[in-house]
């Protein structure tokens, strides 16, 4: 079983000798994340005369961070001040052909390798939902939904024609999968209603995931908060993995209940609490549980590390529990799903 094959078999959980692996400990991996270049910021992280570094992307918002930081920052100047006026902003040419040449190579290069991964590209035009407020301002966009749903919704239909040609650009490359960006929970909640969702994206969504599939590709979607309400639709929409780096504030349980062994998972330990507060042993622990329920349908998880860990409180001790976790007790009987284990064994070691 090839990497490639161990990915597609896991995602659509027909049975695999091991979860597939993209883990930061220098062993082998089966996935290839692949990420086509960008067009250049209008004005690169600058320090400011308020003593904050200043960016300026390609599509206009200005973003403000601390010196000496390394998140994304916060939006402190919008490349659409009036959502009226949408169609005058021209969007950056991101699914430029040269935008994909890195891509293309790195594709050619695994593909000839003797065990060729699984290739996921992210598309230049990644969000839809995040792509909207990144634009407008997120409060802005709320105002949007009931004052200007005509011009909100012509926004996200711009932006979702133009993730049909990332999609169409990424197939040119060889992917096997595509890979967007949409968080759509709170902590606790929805950030929308279902039916906002269903209005203004779900359209969007289907046909887009469709034009994926009928490339032959699957479709991968990071979306994080609660969104546990949410799951069920995705996966009927046509989404084949969902990538979340949190799972406490909805509960491993749960969520297997709700789509397990129908949408594959794509995630770390839980960022937010087991990594910054948990234990070696309770990281350990909490690994296994995940295996033990979003991975027992021949399949269904694959394993990955917080991009960020420094940003998040993340030990190195702890990264380097989890990803011993991943590979010792990610083993399958082959099409018999996980081997079972007791959770609560060893729970203290490593």
């Amino acid at each position: 079983m090839t990497s490639r094959e161990r990915v597609k078999r896991a995602i659509h959980f027909k049975g695999v000798d091991h979860i597939p692996h993209f883990l930061p400990d220098g062993k082998e991996n089966d996935l290839l994340w692949l990420w086509p270049t960008r067009e250049p910021d209008f004005q690169s992280w600058a320090v400011g005369a308020d003593e904050l570094e200043h960016r300026t992307d390609a599509w206009g918002t200005t973003w403000t961070r601390p010196v000496g930081e390394q998140n994304h920052g916060e939006k402190t100047a919008l490349a659409i001040s009036d959502i009226a006026r949408q169609a005058e902003i021209e969007f950056p040419d991101a699914n430029h052909p040269r935008h994909f040449e890195g891509t293309r190579e790195a594709v050619s290069v695994n593909n000839a390798s003797g065990n060729p991964k699984y290739c996921l590209g992210v598309m230049p035009f990644s969000s839809l939902n995040e792509g909207s407020h990144n634009l407008l301002g997120l409060d802005r966009m709320f105002i949007a939904y009931y004052e200007d749903p005509e011009n909100l919704k012509a926004l996200i239909g711009r932006l979702a024609a133009a993730q049909r040609d990332s999609i169409r650009g990424l197939h040119a490359a060889g992917c096997d999968g595509v890979m967007g960006y949409d968080d759509w929970g709170l902590q606790d909640r929805m950030m929308v209603g279902f039916d906002m969702i269903e209005e203004f994206f779900m359209p969007h969504y289907m046909e887009n995931w469709k034009l994926a599939h009928d490339l032959g590709m699957d479709v991968w979607l990071h979306s994080c908060g609660y969104i546990l309400p949410l799951l069920q639709r995705l996966q009927a929409w046509g989404l084949d993995v969902i990538q979340q780096d949190q799972q406490e504030n909805q509960g491993l349980e749960n969520l297997d209940a709700a789509v397990g062994g129908k949408l594959a998972f794509w995630c770390p330990v839980d960022v937010q609490k087991a990594m910054v507060n948990g234990t070696v042993g309770d990281i350990q622990a909490y690994a296994r549980r995940m295996i033990a329920t979003l991975g027992n349908h021949q399949g269904g998880l694959v394993s990955m590390a917080y991009t960020q860990p420094n940003a998040c409180g993340h030990a190195p001790e702890k990264t380097a529990a989890m990803c011993a976790a991943f590979r010792e007790f990610g083993e399958y009987d082959l099409g018999k799903g996980v081997t079972p284990m007791d959770t609560s064994e060893r729970s203290d070691e490593m």
